[in-house]
């Protein structure tokens, strides 16, 4: 994977929460034990308020959601987030069909 683009919308100064930035950086990888699933890193500099926004790559020309900002560095340098995989979408499959054509 050569880059990811995180997306969010960081509220601690210097930003205000009211505009959506982006970061696009290579991902590294991130663990805190041999027993902990790795994570994506990147470096990034945007501040609290971003958790929960998505990660994306072009996949063969298709944008596809591999991760979302979970935790980043206190110096504001870098996000990480965990590998949306199979059972990732799983779980949106399953959500998907059961709230299908409601609301």
């Amino acid at each position: 994977m050569s880059s990811i683009g995180a997306y969010g919308y960081p509220q601690a100064p210097p930003y205000d929460g009211a505009k959506m930035f982006n970061c696009t950086s290579r991902p590294g990888r991130l663990s805190f034990s041999p027993t902990s699933p790795t994570m994506y890193r990147i470096g990034c500099s945007m501040t609290g308020g971003t958790s929960g926004g998505g990660w994306f790559v072009d996949h063969g020309g298709k944008t596809v959601l591999v991760s979302n900002s979970s935790i980043g560095s206190y110096g504001h340098t870098w996000l990480a987030g965990p590998h949306l995989g199979a059972e990732a979408k799983g779980v949106f499959s399953a959500i998907s069909e059961k709230f299908a054509g409601q609301g």
